[in-house]
């Protein structure tokens, strides 16, 4: 059976890998010249490892990737990084229950009435019922209005901008019930972990197609048509708004997708001499600071793999049209300069060695309230199946849901093939 996936992020690749290992044969469509989607990287000549160009890690619990890993032989290091965040022009620590009791900076009884909120949310074991709440109603009273105002309420309107008021309570439980302390990554990075998973799918007789852009999909007898290629099946791993233009849903075709309003990821990672941070991740708590978000990943993995440089991301969510999307790199340097000194009043713009910047539309999809009731089914008709990350609901975008997404499309298509 062949079976042709487009879209080569880890959706894709991991519903490659289930096939082969069926003994069946896909073909990858991969529009960019690198497959592994927003967990993609590069690499300098200097370093020994690759860095992604979006932040990523995974957590302990994250077992559909871990065995994924193991599977296509790429070693996972299990790290115990420090999360941080700013607030009023300090770094502070609030990565646990006893961190967040020490935190002086709202009363004794809303830490109290925080923890306590989000201990709860960690204790139901399905949230999904909480989709008919939006966040910014019920999070002042679960999580007490104090705490609410200074903390969560800054982290939601940086993260979401315009789409704030639309989003559900659910996805906030999946943020909150999956998170663990120690974090893993990648041997040599997410790449090397895409390379391994390459190479097992061609060592088992699947195919890959880098720098193909799919334009249209059709219906062909008890087949389809991929660009005029036949197939037994489609699975389309891209975002709604792309599936939507290549396929063709005239005379009885496949349904089209329900879309969903997405924000744009944007990353500037500075290549720097010094230290910024003490922690790994560090949450933005201030007011009208330009970025959401600083992770300094050489504070997690040694620096001796990127040539003894410190790594730095500055990270943001963005709607569609924003300022900062049309800034070129200087402009963001520029623009970013001030907060970072904000940081660490010794940081200087003679520290930056290199700098480097992303930018992705379709990063992080907004899931609005009553959400599984618009939810895409993955049965598009006709052989065609869909599978990406608004899917992934109420859990937010990550590899791991990747990975357990791709291998249940294929399934399920191996198995409504089978009964043809």
């Amino acid at each position: 059976m062949r079976v042709a996936i487009i879209g080569g992020g880890f959706v894709g690749l991991s519903s490659a890998v289930y096939l082969v290992d069926k003994g069946h044969q896909p073909v990858l469509f991969e529009a960019n010249e690198i497959c592994g989607g927003l967990a993609r990287g590069f690499k300098d000549n200097e370093w020994r490892w690759s860095l992604e160009n979006f932040y990523h890690h995974i957590f302990t619990n994250d077992q559909e990737i871990i065995n994924f890993s193991k599977k296509v032989g790429c070693a996972l290091n299990i790290k115990h990084p420090i999360t941080s965040s700013f607030f009023r022009s300090e770094e502070i620590v609030l990565d646990s229950p006893l961190s967040l009791l020490k935190f002086s900076g709202i009363s004794f009884w809303s830490r109290l009435r925080m923890g306590v909120g989000l201990g709860l949310l960690k204790l139901i074991p399905n949230g999904l019922f909480l989709e008919k709440f939006r966040a910014v109603d019920v999070l002042p009273k679960l999580l007490g209005k104090e705490g609410y105002r200074d903390i969560w309420d800054k982290l939601l309107k940086t993260k979401f901008g315009p789409f704030v008021n639309e989003v559900n309570l659910a996805w906030f439980w999946g943020r909150v019930a999956k998170r663990t302390k120690n974090l893993g990554y990648f041997e040599g990075g997410f790449t090397r972990l895409i390379d391994k998973t390459e190479e097992y799918i061609k060592n088992h007789g699947g195919e890959i197609r880098m720098g193909v852009e799919v334009k249209r999909i059709e219906k062909d007898g008890s087949g389809m048509l991929v660009d005029g290629e036949r197939f037994d099946a489609v699975i389309i791993t891209t975002p709604a708004p792309i599936a939507n233009r290549i396929l063709d849903v005239r005379d009885g075709g496949p349904v089209g997708v329900t879309e969903l309003n997405y924000l744009w990821g944007q990353t500037l990672i500075l290549e720097v001499s010094k230290k910024l941070i003490k922690g790994y991740w560090m949450n933005v708590l201030e007011k009208d600071f330009p970025f959401l978000v600083v992770v300094e990943h050489t504070n997690m993995i040694d620096k001796k793999n990127y040539g003894k440089n410190r790594l730095i991301y500055l990270g943001n969510y963005l709607p569609e049209g924003h300022k900062q999307l049309k800034m070129t790199k200087e402009q963001l340097i520029k623009l970013y300069l001030p907060f970072v000194k904000k940081i660490n009043k010794h940081f200087n713009k003679k520290q930056i060695k290199r700098s480097h910047l992303f930018r992705e539309p379709f990063a992080q999809p907004v899931f609005p309230v009553n959400y599984s009731r618009m939810i895409p089914y993955p049965r598009l008709g006709l052989g065609v199946y869909l599978a990406n990350m608004s899917m992934v609901y109420p859990f937010d975008r990550g590899t791991n849901y990747a990975v357990k997404m791709g291998t249940d499309v294929a399934k399920m298509v191996i198995n409504d093939l089978s009964k043809q």
